[in-house]
């Protein structure tokens, strides 16, 4: 359990910066006039939050195979899309279909981030415990 909360909020944190820059690569591009108050830093962590919360359907109890895994990380992205495309449609930020096609793939690209950041600690942390792994097995035999 601790170590899913830790997963959880290692995405988190990524998944927010990675919001932020996109965030603000894209508004410069697409509206460069605009101005916001300190609000707009609430923006990220709540897309960031929700993004994460939906990674409950990649969990399962069993284990599962690689086309169930992508399926389910298939599925999460198009949850994530959704929610980022239907607020912005909802709020009238989506004002042509250059920009829907740029923010559909701007959020691929975060997803595609988040995990390979994640993997890379992940693969790190597995290394280190196969390290450690190898120095006890030389000790006891």
């Amino acid at each position: 359990m601790k170590s899913k909360l830790v997963d959880m909020m290692m995405s988190f944190f990524i998944c927010t910066a990675c919001i932020t820059i996109l965030e603000g690569i894209i508004g410069r591009i697409f509206f460069p006039q605009l101005t916001f108050g300190y609000e707009a830093f609430f923006s990220p962590p709540f897309f960031g939050f929700l993004s994460v919360l939906f990674s409950i359907v990649n969990y399962s109890k069993k284990e599962l195979s690689i086309r169930q895994v992508l399926f389910r990380r298939f599925l999460h992205l198009l949850l994530i899309e959704g929610l980022v495309l239907g607020l912005n449609y909802m709020t009238g930020a989506l004002s042509d279909f250059l920009f829907f096609f740029v923010l559909a793939v701007s959020v691929a690209v975060v997803f595609i981030l988040v995990y390979v950041f994640v993997w890379i600690g992940e693969r790190a942390s597995a290394m280190r415990f196969n390290e450690q792994l190898k120095i006890y097995q030389s000790r006891q035999g």
